[in-house]
């Protein structure tokens, strides 16, 4: 990664400070140029091959470490685990793909390890199987420890799940790939999790966190377009401060990005590197869902996206939870940037010019962004919606529990 992105980006920088000087010298500075170009072309090989051999070596003593200790990769550590959520999130689509290390495919996890959809692996991994299943999906650059954060030893999500009787399940996934992408492979995967679990499942509630929702969301679609049977036994979607009609923060990324490429040759390389951020940033853009969303548009080109949002789908029950930084909603720092990364109304999916149609269900808390996931007011909601309502939404104490199906 470090010589497809930044040596890139400073070979280009390079090349466009030398162009302007050699143009002021007038023409008899273009064989200088000529030759200055060839010395240093092959000086920055030379320099990106040494970082890819660097790489390459000590990817083979990494290897040979695991292979030395009996040849069985150990159960991944939290830290190397959450960058390797970030390295994907980040880096652009074809990066991510080519180191294969650091891709990351849709996947059921259990105690950090991935967890293969079929009966005998699942009942080993959770023997006490409900039919009721509590699908949780993580935001941008985490993975499925989001879970285990907790505020001041209340319990966390899936343990308020278990606590109601249900099974969470619990999916990592690259965040730095397209979201319609993901939401294929996650529509795919459900539906293998759905014929392989050891009893009938007879309820889904989904519950995503940032781009976790809008993934929720288009696994629905992708599922009902290749006419799969899972979404018949989904009743429910819970969202975490979820980008419905997208975040500011990469419209504002989008929009410096061209206007680097677009103002001086010197900019330009800087434009181009921030370009490189990955896909699945540029789908927040807008709340994309897949690339209808962008009608054939470049991706790169100023705010492509903007579609009309898709409406709530009208066979399930739709609950947002919008943060804000600052009480009251009125608050200057609460209309500015909501909880932080999504304002209010994205969140809420009821903008001013871009409103998704259909009924939804919306509760606030105020926090930032990154700590929806361990609110209160998020136990509450999937406590209520996991009980129907049947239980006062009481904030319980965290308990031992048992373990989860992910």
């Amino acid at each position: 990664m470090a010589d497809e992105v930044v040596l890139t980006t400073v070979q280009d920088m390079h090349r466009a400070i030398s162009r302007g000087a050699f143009r002021w010298v007038g023409p008899i500075g273009r064989p200088v140029e000529q030759v200055h170009d060839t010395v240093v072309g092959a000086v920055y090989g030379l320099v990106r091959r040494g970082l890819r051999g660097a790489g390459e070596v000590g990817a083979a003593l990494t290897r040979r470490a695991a292979a030395t200790s009996g040849g069985v990769a150990p159960t991944p550590s939290r830290g190397g685990l959450r960058g390797q959520a970030i390295a994907h999130g980040v880096a652009a689509e074809h990066i991510a793909e080519s180191a294969t290390d650091l891709d990351m495919e849709v996947t059921l996890v259990h105690e950090r390890q991935p967890l293969a959809p079929d009966p005998t692996a699942l009942r080993a991994a959770v023997p006490a199987t409900g039919g009721e299943l509590v699908v949780l999906l993580h935001g941008l650059v985490h993975n499925d420890d989001l879970w285990d954060e907790t505020t001041e030893q209340a319990a966390t999500i899936p343990e308020v799940a278990i606590e109601a009787g249900w099974t969470p399940v619990r999916v990592r996934y690259g965040t730095g790939r397209a979201i319609g992408r993901n939401a294929a492979d996650l529509a795919q995967l459900l539906e293998a999790t759905v014929a392989a679990w050891p009893v009938p499942v007879t309820r889904i509630v989904l519950v995503g966190h940032s781009m976790g929702g809008l993934l929720a969301r288009a696994a629905v679609l992708a599922a009902r377009d290749l006419e799969l049977g899972w979404p018949s036994v989904t009743t429910d979607v819970i969202y975490l401060g979820t980008p419905h009609l997208g975040s500011w923060l990469e419209k504002v990324a989008n929009v410096t990005s061209w206007t680097l490429r677009h103002s001086s040759s010197r900019a330009a390389p800087l434009g181009t590197l921030l370009d490189g951020r990955s896909r699945g940033i540029k789908d927040l853009r807008f709340g994309a869902l897949d690339d209808t969303d962008y009608d054939g548009a470049p991706i790169d080109g100023l705010l492509t996206g903007r579609a009309d949002p898709r409406p709530w789908d009208d066979a399930l029950r739709h609950h947002t939870l919008v943060g804000r930084l600052r009480e009251p909603s009125r608050h200057p720092l609460t209309l500015a940037l909501g909880d932080g990364l999504v304002r209010t109304a994205a969140a809420a999916g009821q903008g001013l010019s871009r409103r998704i149609d259909g009924t939804v269900s919306v509760a606030t808390a105020t926090g930032r962004h990154t700590r929806l996931t361990s609110h209160p007011e998020a136990r509450r909601l999937v406590r209520a919606v996991l009980t129907d309502g049947r239980e006062e939404a009481t904030d319980a104490p965290r308990r031992t529990a048992p373990s989860d199906g992910g």
